[in-house]
Parts: structure tokens; C-alpha cells; sequence
């Protein structure tokens, strides 16, 4: 009987199965555009989220390397032997550029000259006569091989206490003294007591304060290039070249340069518009305490 209700309704049979299939392939299709569209709704606030994070870490990569940009190389210039030529200090003044002067002490004019410096806010620092190893004839003042810890001590005080507002001495020639270990203990261990700094002019390849410094605990900072060993523009030129090579390589320069060499400060007068644009001219102080800091 039910083979027979088969055969005789087959073609009903198949049109059901037909629409049976058709609606739940529609079913399944409706299934997956619904799935798919609320994931797509679930997913919006990640994706956001993802190209937010990936939008501030390119911003982020952007001020990390325009602050480098801005961070300009240190330059600590120095000019040494100042206390003779007056004419050469006030052109040297005269340079858009901070710079710090080395004053000889007790000279003639060395007050006058500290306080044309004073008066036109300028960094003095203390350019202390030392014995040479090569018998360079010196000013009256100064440390010599044979002074005792007190004459020494006295010297340093009586310096500074002439000159209130410095806070750095470098050596005026003293390859004698910046090559001992003893002399310079003595040296760098008053200065420490007083709160005062120094700073090697690098006269002789054997100097030893900034090793006696690291022992007792003083921070010595030291030259990296003379500007006018060489008095020529050329040489002057070239040394030059090389103080901006290490500051680009370091951050960081030290130079020396001389009040009596008219090439340094024609160079410096040439050169002081591309040295601002690429370097930081600073007061040699703030090396001493930003260290400290």
C-alpha cells in the first residue's frame, strides 16, 4: 500500500524534496550573511583599535626621530691666554658664539679684562700657569715641581677668591705638573674641597688628572682638539673639521683655542653661522653639572 502511495504520488514526492533543499540551502546562505555581517560588526572596533595603535606608533616613531633632529651636537669652546691682548679679546667678543675664556691670573690686566668679560656676560674661567717640561719661560704665579702642598693650596685659594665667579681652571702650559700623580692629587683634591673643577688643556700625551680624578672622586673633563697648534688658516680650518666630526660621532666636542691667533678667530668669524645652525655652543659649567645631575 505505501509502495503504491509512492509510485503514485512520485512527482509530489520530488517537487517537496525539491523545495525542501532550495529552502535550506536559503537558510544556510542567510545563516552565513548574518554570521559574517555581525562579525564584521564585532570586528570594526579591533580593527579600529589596530590602525589607532598602528597611526600612534608611526606618530611616535615620527617625534622620536624629529627630537633627534632637534638635539643639536655639544661644542664647549675655549679661548686660552686671555689677560695680554685686549684688542684680540674684544673681537673675539664681538662672535655670536658662547664662548669660554681662560684668563691668566694676576697679570697686569687680567682684572680689567675679567671684568670687561663680567660686564659683557661671558664665561671666565681660571687659565693657571704650571711648569713645562720644556723649560717655557712662565708667568711669576704659578705651581712649580717644587711647591709644598700648602704653597700649592694657598695658590688655588688665593685664585679664586680674586676671581669669585670662576669655577674651572685648566693648566697654562704644565706638562710638568699635569704628568704627576702626586702634584696632582694635591691639585684636584683642594679643588674638590673648595667645589671647584678642572679641566685638562692636554699640554703632554702622559697627563694623569682625569685617572687621579676617577680615584679620589673629581670629575676632570679634557681636550679633544688645539685649533691653532698649527698658526695657519688651513691648519686651523682642518682642526676644526675635526672638532665637528667628533661631535657629530659623540654629541659632544671639546676645543682650545688661543687669543693671539688672528687665523682662529677669522676662521670662527667665517665659520660662526653654519657652527650655530649645527651645534650647541654651551658654557663649559654645564658639563661639570649636568654630569653631577
Amino acid at each position: 500500500m505505501f509502495i503504491f502511495y509512492i509510485k503514485k504520488n512520485k512527482f509530489i514526492i520530488v517537487i517537496f524534496t525539491i523545495i525542501s533543499i532550495v529552502i535550506a540551502t536559503t537558510q544556510a546562505f542567510a545563516s552565513f550573511f548574518y554570521f559574517n555581517n555581525n562579525l564584521k560588526v564585532a570586528n570594526a572596533p579591533l580593527k579600529d583599535r589596530s590602525q589607532k595603535i598602528q597611526k600612534d606608533n608611526l606618530i611616535a616613531e615620527n617625534n622620536k626621530e624629529n627630537k633627534k633632529a632637534e638635539i643639536k651636537p655639544k661644542f664647549y669652546l675655549i679661548i686660552d691666554d686671555v689677560g695680554y691682548d685686549e684688542f684680540m679679546l674684544e673681537q673675539f667678543i664681538k662672535l655670536n658664539l658662547e664662548i669660554n675664556y681662560a684668563i691668566i691670573p694676576f697679570l697686569p690686566k687680567s682684572m680689567s679684562l675679567y671684568k670687561k668679560l663680567k660686564n659683557n656676560n661671558k664665561t671666565v674661567i681660571i687659565h693657571f700657569p704650571m711648569q713645562s717640561k720644556h723649560r717655557n719661560s712662565i708667568e711669576k704665579f704659578h705651581i712649580n715641581i717644587k711647591d709644598k702642598k700648602e704653597e700649592i693650596h694657598k695658590k688655588i685659594e688665593k685664585t679664586f677668591k680674586m676671581y669669585p665667579d670662576t669655577k674651572i681652571m685648566n693648566n697654562h702650559m704644565g706638562s710638568l705638573i699635569t704628568s704627576n700623580k702626586d702634584l696632582m692629587k694635591i691639585i684636584l683634591t683642594k679643588l674638590k674641597e673648595i667645589d671647584r673643577y678642572f679641566f685638562d688643556s692636554v699640554t703632554i700625551a702622559g697627563s694623569v688628572p682625569e685617572t687621579i680624578g676617577k680615584e679620589i672622586g673629581v670629575r676632570v673633563e679634557k681636550r679633544d682638539i688645539f685649533l691653532d697648534s698649527k698658526d695657519t688658516e688651513e691648519s686651523v680650518l682642518k682642526e676644526l673639521e675635526k672638532a665637528k666630526n667628533i661631535a657629530r660621532k659623540h654629541g659632544i666636542v671639546k676645543v682650545i683655542g688661543h687669543i693671539w691667533s688672528r687665523n682662529t678667530l677669522k676662521v670662527l668669524k667665517k665659520e660662526e653661522p653654519n657652527l650655530n645652525q649645527e651645534f650647541e655652543f654651551d658654557n663649559l659649567l654645564n658639563l661639570y653639572e649636568e654630569t653631577i645631575r
